[in-house]
């Protein structure tokens, strides 16, 4: 399993966490993309995790199928029909995706949430009730619909609602603007997820607790003169969303910086050189992180920093102002 690809060398150090599957265990419809045997199905912080449910009974798209009934420790989480006929959810923690998402100066930009929403929001706003979340975010300016479609970096690759005119918008109504949901619930320790099927009761328990077996290791021991060194982190945290490919950028030198989407996966500048680059260091702590989230490297005379395909900036700067370039 594949779940970063580290791109040494640069100024800013950046690497990718590519989408770790989600797998069924004993589970012939349920996936929840933080079961990993690799990690002892922790996962931790702001992580959005997602829940798919692959069942035939209810795959079709052009006809009415009843919302599978899906608890997160025994509250309801909200199911939408996608177009490939399968049925999602995405869901964090309430507390941490709030710090998470206050870090954020630049709409759409680091770990923006969206707008972030009370239970108590009609129905009649986004077509459905959240009543049993502690809140849920959208990618919207505001909790009256407002459309923004730029404003969740999180949930950046979702599938595509169904949208088919013969039936309510993803089967249950939702509002297409309210696209990606994230729901959030209040938990910690344990997190148990249930389906409740026709053929019987189908069940997930994930520990929201520090993540066990991160690791850091090189591609070998020994390098001679002129040799490229290849670094493998192992940290399941990285993976905040669990749609696409996150990128992490580590200054290693003075001053010590953590920036998430500082590129995208293709190695072009996202928030890099703008207002939405943050430094998420300080608050590395209050996200989650224990001692792991940063990076550095102790270069003596030996190392040298350079660019490659998955970063080719050299440098990137917080803000406009010079002295603030890393």
């Amino acid at each position: 399993m594949k779940n970063i690809l580290l791109a040494i060398f640069a100024i800013s150090l950046n690497l990718f966490i590519f989408v770790v599957p989600a797998h069924a265990a004993s589970n012939p419809n349920l996936f929840v993309s933080a079961e990993n045997n690799q990690f002892e199905n922790h996962f931790s912080g702001s992580m959005v995790v997602e829940v798919v449910i692959r069942d035939n009974n209810i795959r079709d798209t052009d006809q009415g199928k009843g919302e599978p009934d899906v608890t997160i420790n025994g509250k309801k989480l909200r199911m939408v029909q996608a177009t490939d006929g399968n049925w999602y959810a995405y869901f964090a923690n309430v507390d941490k995706a709030k710090i998470a998402d206050s870090t954020v100066t630049e709409p759409g930009q680091s770990l923006d949430f969206g707008v972030i929403c009370d239970r108590s929001t009609p129905a009649s706003i986004f077509g459905i009730s959240l009543s049993d979340t502690d809140g849920f975010s959208i990618p919207s300016s505001n909790c009256s619909g407002t459309p923004d479609p730029a404003m969740n970096n999180v949930v950046r690759k979702p599938r595509s609602i169904n949208t088919n005119p013969l039936i309510p918008t993803g089967q249950i109504g939702l509002d297409p603007k309210a696209w990606p949901l994230i729901q959030l619930f209040s938990f910690s320790n344990d997190v148990i997820i249930q389906y409740n099927a026709a053929g019987g009761t189908q069940r997930v328990t994930l520990q929201y607790d520090d993540i066990p077996n991160i690791s850091m290791i090189t591609d070998r021991e020994l390098y001679p003169a002129n040799s490229e060194v290849f670094v493998t982190i192992n940290d399941f945290q990285l993976n905040q969303d669990p749609t696409d490919e996150d990128s992490w950028t580590f200054n290693i030198e003075s001053p010590v910086t953590t920036f998430y989407q500082a590129f995208d996966n293709n190695g072009q500048i996202s928030s890099a050189d703008g207002p939405g680059l943050v430094n998420l260091l300080p608050d590395i702590s209050d996200l989650g992180f224990k001692k792991n989230g940063m990076f550095t490297i102790n270069l003596n005379s030996i190392l040298d920093l350079k660019s490659n395909s998955d970063q080719g900036e050299t440098i990137t700067s917080i803000d406009d102002d010079a002295d603030d370039t890393t």
